[in-house]
């Protein structure tokens, strides 16, 4: 199934008076480039948490933001002094106030600017709670997620068949004219023929070995069967249960060079027309495939 590179998801979990919200973005990128934003005091679930996105996420870059809500009363009753940091901070200020004859007694309004010396005293099993509570937010997140990047693939599936329609169309066209080109190679090689001889009469069987040799490098017929075979293997992307995005992209590659080949040997006016808009639609398709994951 086709994915877009973009999309956006949003979960909340919420129990026992507090609440975890997950929200993940991601936008085009060549390669995968997760970053994730939690408070400070989580951070040490971050590795989890991107192995877990890393699951559904091939390629994009992908931001997951995790904010942690709690009662404030709950969050108060919780508080509680670290005593080792607060008895560093004591010593310093001590040391400052004598070395340097500092006037005044040192008061507690010194220390409301040291935010560590106050934390949550979480249990054990709390932190246990509040782990699978942010995991539970992360995957609930990631399906909306994923969910959207597949209605985007779908519509960018949609615009990419009616323009692969077009290319084969015109393919068509430029090789029904390909009987035609040849037909121009050979009026133009005999008026050469004759510019360089005056009036000599020239031979048909100098004329057709000549158009023989010409005939190879105007005949477009290799091409054509090499540009639909890689209109069937883009095909074969659509249904593809995986990243799909770098393939199709080297696929348009080929595309690009076998029609820039069907350029160099025309001088058929219908075929270089159609070589143009064979252009056109790979340049359309390939926009399309940038934000394909």
């Amino acid at each position: 199934m086709i994915s877009s590179m973009t999309g956006y998801g949003r979960a909340e979990v919420e129990k026992e008076g507090r609440k975890v919200i997950t929200e993940i973005n991601s936008l085009n990128n060549r390669y995968r480039d997760i970053n994730i934003r939690t408070p400070k005091s989580y951070s040490h679930y971050d590795p989890e948490i991107k192995e877990l996105v890393q699951k559904h996420v091939k390629r994009g870059k992908i931001l997951v933001a995790i904010s942690v809500e709690e009662d404030p009363e709950l969050f108060a009753a919780r508080l509680d002094l670290d005593r080792e940091n607060a008895r560093m901070y004591y010593k310093v200020l001590t040391t400052l106030k004598d070395e340097f004859r500092l006037p005044g007694e040192l008061e507690i309004g010194h220390f409301v600017n040291f935010p560590d010396l106050i934390k949550p005293a979480e249990k054990d099993d709390e932190e246990e709670v509040t782990k699978q509570m942010i995991l539970e937010a992360v995957e609930k997140a990631v399906e909306e997620f994923l969910e959207m990047r597949a209605q985007e693939g779908g519509r960018l599936l949609d615009d990419m068949i009616r323009h692969i329609d077009k290319i084969e169309d015109f393919l068509l066209k430029a090789e029904k004219s390909s009987t035609e080109n040849i037909r121009l190679y050979k009026e133009k090689l005999e008026e050469r023929l004759k510019d360089l001889v005056g009036d000599m009469s020239v031979s048909q069987e100098m004329i057709a070995n000549e158009a023989a040799l010409v005939a190879d490098r105007c005949d477009i017929t290799e091409e054509c069967v090499r540009i639909k075979s890689h209109l069937e293997m883009f095909r074969n992307c659509y249904d593809v249960d995986e990243s799909v995005g770098k393939k199709m992209n080297f696929i348009l590659q080929e595309l690009y060079r076998e029609v820039n080949t069907i350029g160099s040997k025309s001088i058929s006016p219908d075929i270089s027309h159609n070589v143009i808009l064979l252009k056109e639609e790979i340049e359309k398709v390939r926009e399309q495939v940038q934000n394909i994951e």
